[in-house]
């Protein structure tokens, strides 16, 4: 650690307890802390070489803290106003390349004329330097859009591999529910890919809480799946880091409002392939279960599935049942992209989302949806735990209701979409998500610039309102869609 004593105007003795960090380390087991001048040519080395030295001889993990001043402000804009000239003063005085200089001259390792050439020649490199820096042509505008998603494969970070795959369900056995369909799923991954690994907070022996890794460490060893410490911004962050050596990570979240704290972590491997103009990515495919469950509550049960849909570079999976649950995550688990895949918790055992299992090679093409049921006067879109009811509701509609999964929200299907608005004139979004500015309203607003002309009545979007998921049952039935809620608004809008 370089060690110049300020966060921009902050100086440690505020940011810090005790106004010294490394100090607070000091109780650590197995760590070795190093401390001093980082300003002094003779002793600076020589505190170097001994941390090279304790790592080298396997005595564990160490940490060098060297102090330095800090010459100039954080940003060509801060003036160090929040300095008085007193402390800037004795900053100067310690400047490293000054007293380098006379250390170097006492010591007869450089001559005044050969440091004098040495600065000029350094200068020179600096000036050309820049020059060709300066000369570099500006990005191109037309590919501002580019390297959002996986192109060609990136210079670092995990890149594609071919396994067999087809589109076409092969049903074996009884039904199934969605969480044995992912443990099953994520086994026999592991056993086709041994680049793999699944980790997260009690995932390992344990199981997950909710039991969708059971036995896969005892299968596949602690050192493929296994436990994390509570710290989501420390998952996420190892998963980008073992994405760019050319593994595949697969972290899970226990719970989606527990991925907030690794929001910046989340935003970086999103954005990364784009901002490195494709030169590094993470393909991480983060496991997140979520939504309500026989009780609400708002750390549990949150969706807030929008938000995914902002994290640029992430691909967004939220299958309603078993069989697309197994073809969503393979999909996921083969691409060169990171991927939500959001797994609901009411459909982890729910009887209608039971399914056969389809497969080992069985995938679902991301940004395809599925028409679950047909109908001719309505389009009901949906995704994720409302399917199920908006099924329901189209089964009781003789053939009025169609019904649309969308399964991927980014990318999701428009075409699907338009093509069915088109037939019925008439659409319903229903989504369990906050209503004001839920994904219902980009696909309500894109409807409303694309087929205008085609739709009989006003699109309506059916959603929770702007509030938390509740704890009660029964204020947690009144504040999700029911199906009492999408029949008769399906009911208002058929009569239009």
């Amino acid at each position: 650690v370089e060690d110049n004593g300020y966060g921009i105007s902050v100086p440690a003795e505020i940011q810090t307890p005790g106004g010294d960090h490394v100090a607070n380390l000091a109780s650590w087991k197995n760590l070795r802390i190093i401390d001093g001048d980082g300003t002094d040519p003779e002793i600076t080395p020589q505190l170097i070489c001994d941390a090279v030295e304790h790592i080298r001889r396997g005595e564990g993990a160490c940490l060098l803290r060297l102090k330095v001043p800090r010459l100039c402000g954080h940003t060509f804009q801060d003036t160090q106003t929040y300095k008085d000239e007193e402390f800037i003063e004795a900053e100067q005085q310690r400047d490293p390349l000054p007293r380098l200089k006379q250390f170097v001259l006492s010591k007869n390792i450089f001559s005044e004329t050969s440091w004098k050439a040495m600065e000029k020649r350094v200068a020179e490199e600096v000036r050309d330097a820049a020059q060709k820096a300066e000369a570099r042509p500006e990005p191109d505008p037309e590919n501002l859009q580019r390297h959002v998603f996986f192109e060609t494969p990136s210079i670092v970070g995990r890149q594609p591999e071919p396994f067999e795959s087809t589109e076409v369900p092969q049903p074996e056995g009884q039904r199934i529910n969605m969480l044995s369909a992912i443990r099953r799923t994520l086994d026999t991954e592991l056993q086709q890919n041994p680049h793999m690994l699944v980790f997260g907070e009690d995932v390992g022996p344990k199981g997950g809480v909710h039991a969708a890794t059971m036995g896969l460490t005892d299968k596949h060893g602690e050192r493929r799946v296994f436990d994390t410490s509570l710290s989501e911004e420390g998952i996420m962050g190892r998963s980008a880091g073992l994405a760019l050596t050319g593994l595949l990570p697969v972290p899970e979240i226990q719970f989606r409002k527990y991925a907030e704290p690794a929001a910046e972590q989340i935003t970086d491997i999103g954005t990364m392939r784009w901002r490195t103009n494709n030169r590094f990515a993470a393909p991480v495919v983060m496991r997140v279960p979520g939504g309500f469950a026989k009780r609400g509550d708002p750390w549990h049960s949150m969706c807030d599935e929008v938000e995914w849909a902002h994290k640029v570079g992430w691909q967004v999976a939220m299958p309603s049942n078993a069989e697309d649950a197994v073809g969503l995550l393979r999909t996921a688990l083969r691409n060169p992209n990171p991927t939500v895949f959001f797994e609901h918790r009411h459909l982890y055992d729910a009887s209608w989302a039971r399914r056969p299992y389809p497969g080992d090679s069985f995938v679902v093409p991301f940004g395809k949806a599925n028409r679950v049921a047909e109908g001719t006067r309505l389009t009901i879109v949906s995704w994720g735990a409302m399917v199920e009811r908006a099924d329901e509701v189209a089964k009781a509609s003789d053939g009025d209701i169609e019904v649309i999964d969308l399964r991927t929200l980014v990318p999701w299907d428009r075409e699907a979409v338009f093509a069915s608005v088109r037939k019925t004139g008439r659409c319903l979004v229903v989504h369990e998500d906050n209503r004001t500015a839920g994904f219902g309203a980009e696909v309500v607003a894109t409807l409303t610039d694309e087929l205008f002309w085609h739709l009989d009545a006003p699109i309506r979007r059916l959603t929770m309102e702007d509030i938390p998921n509740p704890h009660n049952i029964h204020l947690l039935n009144a504040a999700v869609p029911s199906v009492e809620k999408i029949a008769s608004t399906a009911e208002a809008l058929l009569k239009v």
